[in-house]
This record gives structure tokens, C-alpha cells and sequence, in this order.
């Protein structure tokens, strides 16, 4: 987790210098690289979040809470998560937890201009016209036993499939939300 901070700090910081302090990031979280990085990608979702795991007396992590603005010391960073299949399944106790931290976030009564979660799901509540944890869902994947949005796949067959349907294709096999 102290690494991902590290990363994290030094991302915002570097996007500071340029003049773009984000209100959004994406992430795609690889199960592979999951295992590889013990968790890595998860910290950094979580430290641009604000929020921080906490673990049990045997030190396994079941519940996650915000890190106070005060301590933070930034704006919360609103943060969509694309799980790719092997991930969801290898992960899903991990993935409600990043659902949780992202929740809270939109819920927490702070200013928007130092919440973006919370700015951009109101946003969207009030566009959608659904309610804020509704619209604070940011964790998503394939269908159960879905893998790949096989976007690569069209294209490397030449199938003459436009822009507007490759997205509608990602979108109708990458667009099932995670809601904890």
C-alpha cells in the first residue's frame, strides 16, 4: 500500500505541474497483474480514492474507510474500474471493497471541489435522474463467464464495424456494474 501511495502521489503531482489536476482516472485491473504486484493496482484505486483498507486482528482486509480531507491533503479522485473476467472472478471480495470505498466517497458530506467522487455522482443522480449510490457505481466487468469485450477481435477479422459499434459492442460486454 505505501508504494501505491508513493505512485499515486507522484502521478498527481506530475499532472499538477502540467496544469491538469484530474477529477477522473481509469483503471483496468488484470487479474495477473494483480498477482504479480500483490494488489498494487487495488492500493492505487483506493489511495486516489482517499481511503485506506482496514485489516481485521488476524490482518485480513474486510472493510475499508476514508482517509479524513484533512489528512489527505488533496481532492478525491473519482476513479471507474474495468475488471477484466479473470479478475472478477479471482478478485470479487476485492472489487466489492473498491465499490465500498468508492460509495462512501460519493456519500461522505464533503465540499464537491474537494470530492470529485462525490461531485460527479450528483451529477449524474441528478442527470439520470437515479439516486447517488446508484450513481456512484464505478466497478465493472464482464457478465458471469463473459471474458474479453473482443473489440480486438472485430477489428483484427475486418469486419467493417465502425467506431459508434465498437463501442456499443465494449460497452454491452464490459458494462456490468459491481454494486455492493
Amino acid at each position: 500500500a505505501e508504494t501505491a501511495v508513493v505512485v499515486v502521489d507522484r502521478l498527481l503531482e506530475g499532472l499538477a505541474k502540467q496544469g491538469e489536476f484530474p477529477e477522473s482516472i481509469a483503471f483496468t485491473l488484470w487479474g495477473t497483474d494483480n498477482i504479480k504486484t500483490y494488489g498494487e493496482s487495488l492500493a492505487q484505486v483506493l489511495a486516489l480514492v482517499g481511503a485506506r483498507p482496514v485489516p481485521d486482528s488476524l490482518g485480513r482486509v474486510n472493510r475499508v474507510e476514508l482517509i479524513p480531507l484533512e489528512e489527505l491533503g488533496r481532492p478525491r479522485i473519482d476513479v471507474v474500474c474495468n475488471c477484466s473476467g479473470v479478475f472478477r472472478d479471482l478478485f470479487i471480495n476485492q472489487m466489492n471493497l473498491l465499490d465500498r470505498a468508492i460509495k462512501m466517497a460519493a456519500e461522505a458530506e464533503e465540499p464537491i471541489e474537494q470530492n470529485f467522487v462525490r461531485k460527479h455522482a450528483l451529477e449524474q443522480a441528478d442527470e439520470f435522474n437515479i439516486s447517488l449510490r446508484e450513481a456512484s457505481t464505478r466497478v465493472f466487468s464482464n457478465a458471469a463467464g463473459s471474458y474479453s469485450a473482443n473489440v480486438g477481435l472485430a477489428i483484427e477479422n475486418g469486419s467493417n464495424i465502425d467506431e459508434q459499434q465498437l463501442q456499443e459492442q465494449f460497452t454491452s460486454r464490459k458494462g456490468f456494474a459491481l454494486s455492493s
